[in-house]
């Protein structure tokens, strides 16, 4: 009798993990446009954070293999969901001696807008998709801006990347901070129309064209 009581309770540790595979990796397969947050929460539990503006409603999940999936809810209906592997940093190590305080000037900018502007090789493929979907995933505009000033930096940019992330954002005016954060570490501004026709005011066009040292409209 106790040999059978040991046995159901291994059937039962062994099917509690089949269940939480299927959760981790074939659940998320079944969301569907158009499903409820009922039947989202009936698939992948409570999510590990919520965000909400408007009529709109954003619920993000974290897997325990760093998988991020983001679903967006209109009226409480399903309408988008994005997955993608979460970018983990690790945390920054002192290295200053207790008590000492040091001083470090920034960086001066460096000059881009010569016909000798260094060469630097731009983000690689995989890892702009990661900052781009990182960013895009942020339910707030500050939020998104923010994190894109972090990811800047020390990485360099083509036109059609810098385009890309500013076509994260709706109007004009949060597409021009982009570009101006962006600027310094944009590569081949010789393809520059590939942002300005990102703008729709003809005036943020000319302010984009200034600003990529573009002289002509044509």
């Amino acid at each position: 009798m106790r040999r059978l009581n040991q046995a159901l309770v291994a059937l039962a540790i062994c099917a509690l993990v089949s269940s939480c595979g299927l959760t981790a990796s074939n659940a998320i397969m079944k969301v569907q446009r158009g499903m409820s947050q009922e039947e989202v929460s009936q698939l992948l539990g409570s999510p590990d954070f919520r965000r909400f503006d408007n009529g709109s409603e954003q619920w993000e999940y974290t897997t325990a293999a760093n998988k991020v999936i983001i679903i967006d809810f209109i009226d409480g209906m399903v309408t988008n969901m994005d997955s993608f592997k979460a970018i983990v940093t690790p945390p920054p190590v002192a290295v200053c001696p207790p008590n000492e305080i040091i001083t470090v000037a920034p960086p001066s900018q460096p000059d881009h807008s010569g016909p000798h502007r260094p060469r630097h090789k731009a983000m690689n493929p995989l890892d702009f998709e990661n900052l781009y979907k990182k960013v895009r995933s942020k339910a707030f505009k500050d939020d998104q801006l923010e994190l894109l000033s972090v990811g800047v930096v020390n990485n360099y940019f083509t036109c059609k990347q810098t385009a890309r992330l500013m076509s994260i954002f709706t109007w004009d005016d949060e597409k021009m901070k982009v570009l101006r954060m962006v600027s310094d570490r944009i590569v081949d501004r010789e393809n520059g129309n590939e942002i300005v026709k990102t703008l729709d005011s003809l005036f943020k066009q000319d302010d984009a064209r200034k600003i990529l040292g573009i002289k002509d409209r044509w």
